[in-house]
């Protein structure tokens, strides 16, 4: 019953606003004429059957033409549908279909505010009506009783903040899985490298081998790899693949780094350049209906407002995290990584569980890139995953629906750790840090800002014009100046060749530097480097922002070096007064020894001061809260799983460890 008064209140509410958007806009547009308010009501209803009667026209007997014609007839048809059903009712007047189209164009945007703005989901309604019936006309359906997984990714979610959001009201549909015990949460514990790159390929591939960080300089090429870049993705993923990723025999990846050797993949970096893959049939619905389209155009710059009006109000508290990347521009990508995406992730979900897929896996950025700007504290990071737990009711109500039963599980990658900047704190970056230790002896290129949201509008572009189509065809033209060979290259971008031309490269990953020596075919040791560079090592772990450096000794092997101690990690002893990593926890000298082991292991692993009692680290990157190194809440991930799914008796390690734990789910149930 509550349910049924929340939705009978919006109606009410949509009706209201409807009438009066009819009302202002028959001041200034001719050809509407609306006698009384009693009048615009009524043109509001009949707006509601227009639209009723458009889309039972459309699925019914227009759903088979070619997609390029699908703006064309929605438009000419909604306009008609307007006129015709608004002419029938006493004191309103529509001239033509032209009129009609203009109604209906600004009651869209109107919509789309309100169901950002009022926590109106309309979107649900067109799930079930609309996809559910386009879902039977054009996709293969797949019954069966064999339980599907959809799992469900926010990216940088930490399982303490998850905690807190539901605590305090801002995720209350999960909330109300758990309170009902369908649901429980189970932590886990990252790799060393708290990033997309390297948790991705573990838990969808089972394999993170060879990821020091979200970006590292590849020896033996000479190259600049990033894991976000497809061309690098898609290399990453041939070496690591088995063909028994979590989401093989049949699975969907919907906007990841790795597709998880899915039979289908969209806006999924690893693929996202392969013209041959299988794509469903979700994303071209969903784009080229103008009525969902115009509704997200008016959610993407209602975001824009919300995103200055927020960043004013942490100017004005005079927040201390407060960075210079927050400009006016940002609105912008934080409206593409916010409902953008996820609104085009949850309406490929909910295609793909209509049509019985047994398994699939999305993305949800926008928590994660908000809390880099604005803070993972902040009171916009936790309305956005207000927003987020809305999308995931709207699958949930999907689940009635789909030819199968679903096991949905809601996950994150890695957390989040609060810090303000190296820089901010002590006036110099880690670059020019370490050119001041080498003295002028040679260039220093460093790359300390990763752009995950510019990878993902680059893949958003990509898939564009991977199609056969005209369309395709038109928008590759007019993206030719941006393009390298197949791709869209938007953004700033790693430079190879100013790379190779400089002695030292350095990488920020959060917390995280990475210093690597270019002129060297493999990992230089502790004695070649003091050789060369005799005050880089000590500069650096003396430096008070810096906890410890790890590098290779020939004679000692991988030592981990800090302030009044070393450890030494081949031995697995202390010697000093101080364990550099005792405050790191019990699988620190694991997680750093892995990453000893990888071929392109930088030259110095530099990880910044992390504070156990504020739970804070430094970033050497431009953001508020980060992750990528070893310290705090990014090292601890969340599984939000049915309570059915045994996750085991140990605790779960590593993203690989959560692989084992989730791919082991999906053979149960096939069994």
């Amino acid at each position: 019953m509550k349910n049924t008064g929340i939705r009978f209140f919006q109606a009410i509410v949509i009706i209201i606003v409807h009438a009066i958007t009819l009302i202002v806009i028959s001041k200034w547009i001719t050809g509407i004429q609306i006698d009384s308010p009693r009048a615009a009501i009524g043109a509001a209803i009949a707006y509601t059957l227009a639209q009723m009667a458009f889309w039972f026209v459309f699925i019914k007997f227009l759903s088979w033409l070619p997609a390029i014609l699908y703006p064309i007839l929605t438009f000419v048809l909604g306009g008609f549908a307007v006129m015709i059903v608004a002419n029938v009712l006493p004191g309103i007047e529509i001239d033509s279909w032209v009129t009609g189209l203009r109604i209906t164009l600004w009651i869209t945007i109107v919509n789309g505010f309100l169901s950002t703005f009022l926590s109106i989901d309309q979107d649900a309604i067109v799930d079930r009506v609309v996809t559910r019936r386009m879902v039977k006309k054009h996709g293969k359906v797949e019954t069966t009783a064999v339980p599907g997984f959809v799992f469900l990714e926010i990216d940088g979610l930490g399982e303490g903040q998850l905690h807190k959001a539901i605590d305090e009201g801002f995720m209350p549909n999960l909330k109300g899985w758990l309170d009902r015990g369908s649901h429980i949460i189970t932590g886990w514990e990252t790799d060393y490298s708290a990033q997309t790159g390297a948790m991705q390929s573990g838990i969808l591939l089972g394999n993170n081998n060879e990821i020091p960080a979200y970006r590292w300089w590849d020896r033996s090429e000479q190259h600049v790899v990033i894991s976000g870049d497809p061309r690098d993705a898609i290399k990453i993923e041939k070496n690591l693949s088995t063909g028994r990723g979590l989401l093989a025999d049949g699975g969907a990846s919907r906007g990841n780094m790795f597709s998880g050797d899915a039979e289908e993949s969209i806006l999924t970096m690893s693929t996202v350049l392969n013209k041959e893959r299988g794509r469903g049939p979700g994303f071209y619905f969903y784009l080229l209906s103008p009525t969902i389209l115009l509704r997200l155009l008016a959610r993407f710059f209602a975001e824009c407002v919300i995103e200055w009006k927020d960043a004013w109000l942490q100017k004005r508290r005079k927040d201390p995290y407060r960075i210079s990347a927050r400009k006016r521009s940002y609105a912008f990508l934080r409206a593409f990584m916010g409902p953008f995406l996820q609104d085009l992730a949850t309406y490929m979900v909910v295609s793909d569980m209509l049509r019985g897929l047994p398994a699939i896996y999305a993305l949800y950025p926008a928590y994660d890139d908000l809390s880099h700007f604005a803070g993972m504290h902040s009171p916009e990071a936790f309305k956005s995953l207000h927003e987020t737990d809305r999308y995931f009711a709207r699958i949930e109500k999907a689940l009635k629906f789909s030819p199968r039963p679903y096991h949905i599980v809601v996950l994150s990658d890695h957390g989040q750790t609060l810090g303000i900047t190296f820089e901010n704190a002590f006036g110099i970056t880690l670059e020019k840090l370490v050119q001041s230790l080498l003295k002028g002896e040679g260039e220093v290129y460093a790359a300390q800002n990763t752009h995950e949201t510019w990878d993902k509008l680059g893949a958003v572009l990509d898939e564009s014009i991977q199609d056969d189509t005209r369309t395709a065809k038109l928008i590759d033209n007019m993206l030719k100046n941006k393009k390298e060979g197949d791709m869209v290259v938007v953004g700033p971008q790693a430079e190879d060749e100013k790379a190779r031309k400089s002695k030292v490269v350095i990488f920020g990953s959060g917390g995280a530097g990475l210093i690597y020596f270019t002129h060297s075919p493999e990992r230089m040791t502790f004695e070649e480097i003091q050789k060369e560079s005799p005050d880089l090592i000590i500069g650096l772990y003396s430096h008070p922002g810096v906890d410890f450096v790890m590098v290779k000794s020939a004679e000692n092997g991988n030592m981990v070096i800090g302030k009044g101690g070393i450890y030494y990690l081949d031995d697995d002893k202390v010697e000093g007064n101080r364990n550099p990593i005792g405050h790191y926890g019990p699988n620190a000298a694991r997680h750093l020894r892995r990453e000893a082991s990888f071929s392109n292991c930088p030259d110095l692993l530099v990880n910044s001061v992390y504070d156990p009692e504020k739970d804070e680290m430094y970033n050497f990157e431009n953001q508020v809260s980060h992750h990528g190194a070893m310290g705090g809440p990014q090292n601890f991930g969340f599984v939000l799983h049915p309570a059915s799914l045994h996750a085991g008796d140990e605790p779960i390690v590593t993203a690989e460890g959560l692989y084992k734990v989730m791919r082991g789910w999906r053979d149960q149930a096939a069994a």
